[in-house]
This record gives C-alpha cells, structure tokens and sequence, in this order.
C-alpha cells in the first residue's frame, strides 16, 4: 500500500523539482516578487544519504594532519602566552606543538577500533524537493511570480 505524501499542515506545495538547485532558484524568483521569506520552505521527500569517498587514509596522512593543527595551535599559543617575538621562539614552540600534534593524532588513530582506510563526505539528497507556503498566501505567491515574469 502507498502513502500518499501530503504537504505539511496547513502548508501547499507551489512547485515540485527533481533537483535542488532548480527549487533554490524557485524560492529565488519567490523573493524578487517580495514575497515573505520566513513563509517559505524546501522539503525533500525520498531523502537518502550519500557517502563519496575523498581520498586514501594511512599514518602519514594522519600524521601530517596532526602536525598542522599543532603547528597552527602551537603559533597561537606563542603568540598569546609568552611575550617573546623572536623567530626562534616562534620556531621552537611551532615544530615542539607540530610533533606533539602529530604524535597524538598517530596514537588516536591507531587506538581506534573503526579504523578506515578512505576519507568521505556525507550528504543528504532527495528524490524530489518541494516549495511550500502557508495556503492562505497562495494569491500572494501567485502575484509575486506574476511581478518577476513581467519584468523579465
């Protein structure tokens, strides 16, 4: 048995796209015919997650991550804690945090019980994605669609 899917309560749904950037653009031409902004939504109906792998993970990587972000604190810590300026200062403290950084990140990952081998992004998509207003602006959507074609 299907369920019908219905738009949110006391909500109609203006427009259907089947990708989001076309929804977006909708909304767009929505706000050029000032329609009221927080009056508006985009629902996703089908919403699945989709992971995309990034590259290749290993202890090098790891380390080398680790050793930035120490590096970058260990630069912040010189320049707000201590009072020298001195380059060798700057150096010492920089290279002692990189490897401090890098050391900790390789012993976190090794601990790790998950260990992958790949970095990935998650994203949402949706089959479809809808506009939705409140019903009772649906005259006022219309007339603000009218504004942007005529001036087109």
């Amino acid at each position: 048995m299907v369920k019908k899917i219905e738009a949110a309560p006391g909500a109609e749904i203006i427009a259907k796209f089947d990708n989001y950037q076309s929804a977006v653009e909708h909304v767009e031409k929505l706000l050029a015919g000032n329609f009221p902004v927080r009056e508006i939504a985009i629902v996703g109906r089908g919403v699945r997650t989709v992971e995309r792998t990034r590259g290749r993970l290993n202890y090098g990587r790891i380390a080398l991550n680790g050793a930035v972000n120490g590096a970058i604190v260990g630069f912040a810590f010189h320049t707000f804690a201590t009072g020298d300026v001195s380059v060798p200062g700057y150096a010492s403290t920089v290279l002692t945090f990189a490897g401090g950084g890098a050391l900790i990140n390789v012993i976190r990952y090794s601990l790790n019980r998950n260990k992958r081998s790949f970095l990935s992004q998650q994203q949402l998509v949706a089959d479809t994605y809808e506009v939705q207003i409140p019903r009772d602006l649906k005259a006022a959507a219309d007339d603000a669609l009218a504004k942007v074609t005529k001036s087109v």
